[in-house]
């Protein structure tokens, strides 16, 4: 299994300051055990905006992290601070491929309170941020929702929810990870 040319890249889309990004970095590889590349910012996907709603389609932002891949790319994760919405939900904090390869994330809602100053500088953001990272790549490696409430595939409703769990997985999710994270590198080398 060649796991050291397989990497999860994480593509900054918008405004995301580079101490979340790197932040971030360091507790993807610690959860999953692979290095990251943090790639050149894209800027906002304009591509995708609804202009009546103001929000981004994450299903077409999916569609072109996937299409746009390095080949050395294992996941692809876009972090945007652009509010994120499907034709399912109002919006979303994140949406991922289902066993796939791409997974988005939005700061937007995990802010808090949009208009307060202060929300964009409080801690809480890269918690969350990181939480939701690691969330969505779950997704990618075939995890679904779990029950245990400190585990981080528990669902969020909101803010409150993410805050109150962990930002690592419980012992039954991480060992259905690292499965799926053997058989993803088997299959792709």
């Amino acid at each position: 299994m060649n796991s050291h040319h397989r990497f999860i890249y994480v593509v900054p889309m918008g405004d995301i300051g580079d101490e979340y990004l790197n932040s971030m970095a360091e507790s993807i590889e610690e959860q999953f055990g692979l290095p990251v590349k943090v790639t050149v910012n894209q800027g906002l996907p304009s591509y995708a905006l609804d202009a009546g709603r103001q929000q981004y389609n994450s299903n077409l932002i999916l569609k072109s992290l996937i299409d746009n891949a390095a080949p050395d790319a294992l996941k692809i994760l876009g972090v945007t601070n652009g509010d994120l919405f499907n034709p399912i939900f109002a919006f979303v904090f994140g949406e991922a491929q289902f066993k796939g390869k791409g997974a988005v994330i939005s700061s937007f809602r995990l802010r808090g309170n949009p208009d307060s100053e202060s929300a964009t500088k409080c801690p809480p953001l890269i918690s969350r941020l990181e939480k939701e990272a690691i969330h969505e790549l779950g997704h990618t490696f075939g995890l679904k929702h779990c029950a245990d409430p400190d585990c981080v595939m528990q669902f969020s409703v909101g803010v409150e929810c993410a805050d109150r769990k962990f930002s690592f997985f419980c012992p039954a999710c991480r060992e259905l990870m690292l499965w799926h994270l053997g058989t993803d590198l088997f299959l792709r080398a």
